[in-house]
């Protein structure tokens, strides 16, 4: 019996489709460039594999190579903007309110040299730590010896026979810079005995480029003059700041007559408060000036300058100072 044989499946045909047979010739080429094909892609998929195992290998040996070996990129260094004072020695020292210090700026700090009426902060110290001789009420006999010193400008200059009181006396010397006052103090324990108290306090403060011949500041005649350097004298006015802040009120309680190429004469920045400072010149000192300012970050600068060409020069020195002292400020 014959079994029927399903029907063929008809074959769709598309309008203007040509149609043809397949070829065994046909069915030969179809397999050759699936071959290539192969072939090709295998060949590109073998290269990129072994590229990328390449630059795997050369991450690992770079990243486990010795640190000490590594060349590291680094930022071009901030450049600092230069500040040329005519001065022989000078410092900006900042002191913030968290108690952080650093120096701003410094030239030859620890160079010695005559500092002048700056002496006179330590114959101040002097005064306010003999609180048994010195009080601050105490009227002072003004003798032909105390009134005997150089005069200073304007005013300061006490004669023969009037009274002061410590206090009085204190303030003259470190606003006006008064050479009358400063002996007359001395002279309250003896002069010799209220300089060697002076040295004696500079070594207690470790200022060892530090001496002290008188209490004023003025050169001797046999050549001899106070000396100490920017490194000791700012020991010296942070150990104030800490302890005497009183000395840096005196020298901002003006009197009858403003001073000439003194703390006031700088300017300062908008935000800036004057704690205080001190001045001083002669011959062998050239312009010297110390000034101490609080900025509105409650960030405070000590600005010492040492060896200026004149007293005029001082100040310009030190606005110098001042200024990259504020556009220091970070």
């Amino acid at each position: 019996m014959i079994k029927p044989q399903p029907a063929p499946i008809p074959r769709r045909l598309y309008p203007g489709r040509k149609y043809e047979a397949a070829s065994t010739g046909n069915v030969a080429g179809r397999i050759s460039y699936f071959v290539v094909a192969v072939v090709l892609g295998g060949g590109f998929g073998l290269a990129l594999n072994d590229g990328q195992t390449r630059f795997e290998n050369y991450l690992y040996a770079q990243i486990s190579q010795p640190l000490d070996g590594i060349v590291y990129a680094t930022a071009p260094a901030k450049t600092k903007p230069e500040l040329e004072l005519d001065a022989k020695a000078a410092v900006s020292y900042r002191i913030s309110s968290n108690g952080r210090e650093h120096v701003v700026y410094e030239k030859n700090i620890d160079g010695r040299m005559p500092i002048a009426s700056v002496t006179k902060l330590m114959s101040a110290v002097v005064v306010l730590e003999n609180k048994s001789a010195y009080d601050l009420d105490k009227a002072v006999f003004i003798d032909a010896n105390a009134a005997a010193p150089d005069d200073v400008p304007v005013f300061g200059n006490l004669n023969y026979g009037q009274f002061y009181t410590v206090r009085q006396l204190l303030n003259l010397m470190l606003y006006y810079s008064s050479n009358d006052a400063a002996q007359t103090l001395a002279q309250v324990a003896g002069e010799d005995e209220f300089v060697a108290r002076m040295n004696e306090k500079a070594r207690a403060l470790g200022m060892e480029g530090t001496v002290f011949y008188n209490p004023h500041g003025l050169d001797l005649s046999d050549g001899k003059a106070n000396l100490s350097s920017v490194a000791d004298l700012l020991k010296l006015t942070r150990y104030i700041l800490e302890s005497h802040p009183e000395i840096m009120s005196f020298s901002t309680q003006a009197g009858p007559y403003a001073t000439e190429n003194g703390i006031f004469s700088v300017k300062l920045w908008d935000g800036n408060k004057l704690i205080g400072g001190k001045t001083g010149y002669t011959v062998a000192a050239g312009g010297c000036m110390e000034l101490v300012f609080e900025n509105a970050n409650r960030r405070r600068y000590i600005n010492i300058v040492l060896g200026a060409a004149s007293s005029e020069d001082r100040v310009a020195q030190m606005q110098k100072l001042v200024n990259f002292a504020n556009s220091a400020d970070k």
